[in-house]
């Protein structure tokens, strides 16, 4: 193991799902190197969660502003220099951070995928390897800790008569993928409430048109640590492939995430333990029977 201190960047963009896939990975890097000081660059929308991950000491926001905006390239050069870095982690091997590598860092230590190496089978897996080429041994990246991030929602369903022992949907998506939205959450949740089961529909931002036909108790508003407690407290959840089904998947949860044509489970990399996936060609085709099929393979979740 390392004893030098260092200051380390990572650098990790991406989705939800990309940045949820990166918590084990800082464990560690942060294992490996337990006295540096690790400042992370990310999406600006991420940088509040990841301000509470205990690997993380700093967070730096990158909107990714356009070149001709030296501006801002500018001000985030400004924010870099200052951190004195002496190894730089890419964990987003972009056009754009290979940018930042040739620019900014030409004469600092540099862990990234080269543009020659093969594309590895998930993002995951890419990820895992870049530590092993490194020589940082992998002990978290499959199975992180995220208990940093859950937060107490009690209050929240109490006031909506939310019992223990509740199931989670999850129908939504980025609005920039919403081709990855399964059309019969509606009825599942029918269906499970038929059954006596409680059903806490979960919304994120601009997903309130999803609720207005939706069975079950309706939440949204919620931030990224209330919505991690909401998940943490339940008994199963089905969702889309969408971030707060890969939180639901870290956080051990009971489940299923639903994926069409357009993703790939395997690349996704989102089961794991009782989290399972189901792929299909159609996802209007995927029946609410067919569905139901897979929850009781989930220790007896349902029964």
């Amino acid at each position: 193991m390392q004893e030098h201190k260092k200051n380390i960047l990572v650098i990790k963009h991406g989705a939800l799902g990309d940045v949820m896939q990166s918590v084990g990975i800082l464990m560690d890097i942060r294992s490996h190197y337990p006295d540096c000081t690790l400042t992370m660059l990310t999406a600006p929308s991420y940088c509040q969660l990841m301000q509470r991950c205990p690997s993380v000491d700093h967070v730096i926001a990158d909107n990714r502003a356009p070149i001709w905006r030296v501006d801002q390239q500018i001000q985030l050069k400004k924010k870099l220099q200052r951190q004195s870095i002496d190894l730089v982690v890419d964990l987003q091997n972009s056009d754009r951070s290979r940018m930042y590598q040739q620019f900014w860092f030409s004469k600092t230590e540099w862990i990234g995928r080269s543009t020659e190496d093969e594309a590895p089978a998930s993002g995951l897996s890419g990820l895992i390897t870049l530590l092993d080429t490194a020589d940082i041994p992998v002990h978290y990246a499959n199975h992180p800790n995220m208990a940093w991030m859950v937060e107490d929602v009690s209050d929240v369903l109490s006031k909506r008569g939310v019992g223990k022992g509740y199931i989670v949907l999850i129908p939504g998506s980025s609005s920039q993928h919403l081709d990855k939205r399964w059309p019969h959450y509606a009825a599942l949740a029918t269906d499970l409430m038929a059954m006596g089961q409680q059903v806490v529909v979960s919304l994120g931002p601009d997903e309130s048109d999803l609720g207005k036909h939706m069975p079950g108790h309706i939440v949204e508003g919620l931030n990224w640590f209330e919505l991690a407690g909401l998940l943490d407290g339940a008994k199963c959840v089905v969702g889309n492939d969408t971030g707060p089904s890969h939180i639901a998947s870290f956080l051990n949860k009971s489940g299923l995430a639903i994926f069409g044509p357009k993703t790939s489970a395997a690349r996704a990399e989102i089961g794991r333990r009782n989290f399972e996936t189901i792929e299909v060609d159609n996802l209007a085709a995927l029946t609410v029977e067919q569905v139901l099929l897979c929850l009781p393979a989930f220790e007896g979740e349902l029964k």
